[in-house]
């Protein structure tokens, strides 16, 4: 049951609550065995992740998406709790309909406002009913949240700079053949999604478990190199 609170911040209460199962369910559930196709895809073909030094974890949303809003608190908690070997962002999907959304994430990542603004636009749309796909909604939202300048608003709003990410981000959810949101991506290889996965909190389950994989495959890859460019040692 969502809760809705029509003064103040909405979810904060709830966020709060989730927040403390999110981290019970990151270091305190025991390891459980996951099977692919079952409760987790591999892409067909990888995708380039943006450092593969690190173990990229993408989730693709949208402000639209109600099960996003009730992911958020829960994913946020998870994030916070993971090491520096983890890379987690976020990409829109940008399809037509949704074109709109996406250019308002992007807007408020350049104009660095994107943490005043990010809850503001899931509550605006699921608490206070308010068509967001009309630009004219967001800049309000933008200017009562962070400040935002209207005429700056508008500039960035209409670049050619967020066309551009707008449209890179759905050539990406199609190379990851997302077919909803939430949708998680764990090193551009694998899928999780809450079909597959049965829940919000049984995504990040999954992911917890393609997170130690691909721990688990890296350091025996080391431990390869390792041994073959090892000196042989000194016969007697």
């Amino acid at each position: 049951m969502r809760i809705v609170v029509r003064e103040g911040k909405p979810m904060n209460l709830v966020a709060r609550s989730l927040a403390v199962v999110a981290l019970a369910v990151t270091v305190a559930v025991p390891a459980q065995e996951f099977r692919e196709r079952q409760d987790y895809f591999r892409l067909p073909v990888p995708v380039e992740t943006r450092d593969p030094a690190k173990i990229e974890v993408v989730e693709v949303f949208s402000y639209g998406c109600i099960h996003c809003y009730q992911l958020e608190p829960i994913l946020n908690a998870w994030v916070l709790a993971q090491g520096d070997d983890v890379d987690f962002h976020r990409v829109p999907m940008a399809t037509r309909n949704l074109r709109t959304l996406a250019q308002a994430f992007f807007s408020a990542k350049q104009l660095d406002i994107l943490a005043k603004v990010h809850m503001a636009m899931f509550e605006g749309i699921h608490d206070y009913g308010i068509d967001m796909s009309q630009p004219k909604h967001i800049r309000r939202l933008f200017v009562r949240e962070a400040g935002v300048d209207e005429e700056e608003f508008t500039r960035t709003f209409d670049s050619f700079a967020i066309a551009t990410r707008v449209r890179q981000a759905d050539a990406q959810t199609r190379l990851y053949r997302v077919q909803g949101t939430p949708t998680i991506i764990v090193d551009g290889r694998y899928l999780v999604d809450t079909v597959s996965a049965g829940s919000a909190e049984g995504m990040l389950l999954v992911v917890n478990h393609l997170l130690a994989k691909e721990r688990a495959e890296r350091e025996s890859e080391a431990e390869g190199v390792g041994e073959k460019s090892a000196p042989a040692s000194p016969t007697g």
